[in-house]
């Protein structure tokens, strides 16, 4: 869209707008004043959105990163719209020479077949609304592959920020707020809801003990561990200097302070795989063999991992004893249901009480199959071997240190955490920040000092000041 269009539009909305708003603000009731509020929001973000994309990029990985689950009041969670908004712009502001990746068409493909499922699963509009908001979240692969170097890179620091200001708010309400009630500051974005359990607080118990876990404004432990678990990727790999040491650092020990054994582990096994297939000099390696070993060392010095782990290992872990028996009652969970699923929308997946009564298999790629059936299920197992393929590639790819951490980064997480726990497929907020990993880890937008070892194509992400 060319700049004069762009403005003619946004002035002929806001002189209708303008008008609305008048009206509007002229009535008594509340539902018309906040639709007045809504319609100001509207023509704001739509002349933000043409104006400057870049603040929508940068909007998006902020909010995704450190207040994920906000939500605009009239609206919907923010992080939805913003994905919107970013298609919006990137349909405005299109890329001179598109380009169609191995990952496009996988993720296509897993989201017409998924279309195809839903049209035989869906028995009600829940069904139906559950599946656009994953198709939005889904979906936002598409136009951040399709940024330049510069605006995917300020996307994942934008996420690097908001992982910071997150994770490090969470950390303060973890340690100061024992009532779990400070949170509430954020009700006006939709925060401070105390659900079933009553309390915003969240715990484990082992021998009689309750042991506090970090949740704050990622509301779950083990959703926390997950937005954290990128953050902490993005931050080694997209940053340098001081504000590399402060933002790991912070990220990291919110990170262990969820206690989530899927988060932790998938850290360490990232580590493990980034040893054995990214090219190191000897120094480096053993720089980073060093840190692993000092960063393991006190992570299990803290009296709550150690318990948080060792209790792993005990017959009386609810957690492993749930997991042994949803994997057990996974096939006949399936009977009648393996083509296409058990819905978008089954009762499980919206209703806590529900999802907790069924003990669904804790499991990505198999609750992929119990969602949506064998053929969506094969068409994720695509989407992932095309990321690992990717992200062996990037390890390969240069001597840099930095180059493989978000290849590593990704094959950690997919052998641990898709494989222990499930939001990814049942939240949407959470499927969006797996797109956006995948997103990140096609392109690697890392700044390397060595430009001629990586793809021509992404040569110019590379360039730095010499």
């Amino acid at each position: 869209m060319t700049p004069r269009r762009a403005s003619l539009l946004v002035g002929v909305l806001g002189a209708g707008v303008a008008v609305a708003v008048g009206l509007l603000s002229g009535s008594s009731t509340s539902a018309a004043r906040l639709l007045a509020v809504g319609l100001i929001g509207m023509v704001v973000g739509v002349t933000v959105t043409l104006a400057s994309p870049t603040f929508v990029y940068a909007a998006l990985g902020f909010t995704l990163g450190g207040i994920p689950f906000a939500v605009i009041p009239g609206a919907g969670p923010a992080v939805l719209l913003l994905a919107v908004a970013v298609w919006a712009a990137m349909l405005t502001h299109p890329p001179p020479v598109p380009r169609v990746r191995g990952l496009d068409v996988m993720v296509a493909l897993l989201l017409l077949v998924s279309f195809a499922s839903v049209t035989v699963s869906a028995t009600s509009g829940v069904h139906v609304t559950e599946f656009l908001k994953w198709t939005v979240a889904t979906s936002l692969v598409f136009p951040l592959l399709r940024l330049d170097a510069v605006d995917l890179r300020r996307f994942g620091l934008s996420y690097v920020c908001g992982a910071v200001v997150g994770g490090g708010g969470s950390l303060l309400l973890l340690f100061f707020d024992r009532t779990g009630t400070a949170i509430s500051v954020l009700s006006p974005i939709g925060y401070g809801n105390t659900g079933i359990i009553g309390t915003t607080l969240r715990w484990f118990e082992v021998g009689g003990t309750s042991i506090r876990r970090l949740a704050g404004t990622y509301i779950d432990p083990n959703v926390a561990g997950i937005f954290l678990f990128l953050g902490f990727a993005l931050a080694l790999a997209l940053t340098r200097g001081w504000i590399r040491i402060v933002s790991s650092a912070v990220i990291g020990l919110a990170l262990i302070a969820t206690l989530s054994r899927s988060a932790i582990l998938s850290v360490i096994v990232a580590l493990a795989v980034y040893l054995a297939f990214q090219r190191l000099r000897t120094r480096t390696r053993v720089i980073v063999v060093t840190a692993t070993l000092v960063g393991a060392a006190v992570a299990l010095a803290i009296p709550a991992v150690n318990t948080r782990f060792l209790s792993s290992f005990s017959s009386s872990d609810r957690g492993t004893s749930d997991r042994a028996r949803a994997l057990d009652n996974f096939l006949p969970s399936m009977d009648g249901h393996w083509l296409f699923g058990r819905g978008w929308g089954a009762r499980e997946f919206i209703d806590e009480v529900a999802g907790y009564d069924a003990n669904y298999v804790a499991n990505t790629p198999l609750l992929t199959l119990y969602r949506g059936g064998i053929f969506v299920g094969i068409a994720f197992l695509a989407l992932l071997l095309t990321a690992v393929i990717i992200a062996y590639r990037r390890m390969r790819s240069s001597t840099h240190w930095q180059a493989g951490v978000i290849g590593a980064a990704f094959i950690g997480f997919l052998l641990v955490a898709l494989q222990l726990d499930f939001p990814v497929v049942t939240n949407p907020i959470v499927t969006m920040v797996f797109s956006a990993f995948l997103a990140l880890l096609t392109v690697n937008p890392t700044p390397l000092s060595d430009d001629t070892a990586v793809e021509p194509d992404h040569a110019q992400l590379q360039e730095v000041p010499r």
